[in-house]
C-alpha cells in the first residue's frame, strides 16, 4: 500500500510510518499544503492522509481541493479534533475516513485496512445535531460564543433581537440544553463553534 501523509508535525508521521511499517510499501511524507496537489500527482498513492490543522491552512478546505482535482483519491482525515462537525465536512467532502490520532495501533491498522478494502469509517457521534442546525443558528451560536449580547447579533446579523432570540431557543431545543451557555459549550463539544479561528 503505498501512502502519503499531510501534516506539519514529522515526528508524528514518523511515528505513524512506524506503525504501518508491515502494510506500507512506501510512505511519503509532506508538510507543504501550498503545492500538495502537485505533489500527489507526483507520488501516486493508494491512500492519503491528512491533518486538520495545517500551519495556516485548514485541511478540510485542502483535502476539499484534492478532492474536487482527484476524485478517485482516498482521502482520510487524522486528527486529535475528534470533533462531529469535522467528522460532517469530512464526509461531505467524499473522505473514506476520520480517525483520531490517539488511536491504538492495532486498531489504526484494521481500520486502515477495511478502508483500502473500499470501507468508509467516520466515528460514531452526535453529528444529528450539526445536521439539523441551519447555518443561521450556528452563525449566531458563534456570535453568542464571541460575547456578543442578542441586541449585538441583531445589529452585527441585521436582523431583529426577536428573531435572534427565536433562533437561540431553537438550538437550545436541538441541542437539548437549556440555556445559551450550555448551547456554547455543547457547541464547542461538537466542534460547532470555535473560540479562535480553527484554521
Amino acid at each position: 500500500m503505498k501512502i502519503v501523509m499531510v501534516d506539519d508535525h514529522e515526528l508524528f508521521a514518523k511515528s505513524i510510518e512506524l506503525i504501518l511499517g508491515e502494510i506500507a510499501t512506501s510512505f511519503t511524507y509532506c508538510s507543504h499544503t501550498e503545492d500538495i496537489i502537485p505533489f500527489i500527482k507526483a507520488h501516486p498513492c493508494d491512500l492519503v492522509f491528512m491533518d486538520i490543522h495545517l500551519k495556516d491552512k485548514n485541511g478540510l478546505e485542502v483535502g476539499a481541493a484534492l478532492l474536487e482535482e482527484m476524485p478517485e483519491l482516498k482521502l482520510v482525515f487524522l486528527s486529535g479534533y475528534d470533533l462531529a462537525e469535522y467528522h460532517n465536512q469530512a464526509i461531505g467532502i467524499g473522505a473514506k475516513g476520520f480517525l483520531n490520532k490517539n488511536t491504538a495501533p492495532a486498531e489504526f491498522i484494521d481500520k486502515i485496512g477495511r478502508i483500502k478494502a473500499g470501507e468508509t469509517i467516520f466515528p460514531k457521534n452526535d453529528h444529528e445535531y450539526t445536521e439539523k442546525l441551519t447555518d443561521r443558528e450556528k452563525e449566531i451560536l458563534q456570535c453568542a460564543a464571541s460575547g456578543l449580547t442578542q441586541q449585538e447579533i441583531a445589529e452585527t446579523l441585521y436582523i431583529s433581537r426577536r428573531t435572534v432570540n427565536n433562533h437561540l431557543q431553537a438550538i437550545n431545543e436541538k441541542l437539548s440544553v437549556n440555556s445559551t451557555i450550555s448551547a456554547i459549550v455543547r457547541g464547542i463539544e461538537l466542534g460547532l463553534v470555535s473560540l479562535a479561528n480553527n484554521r
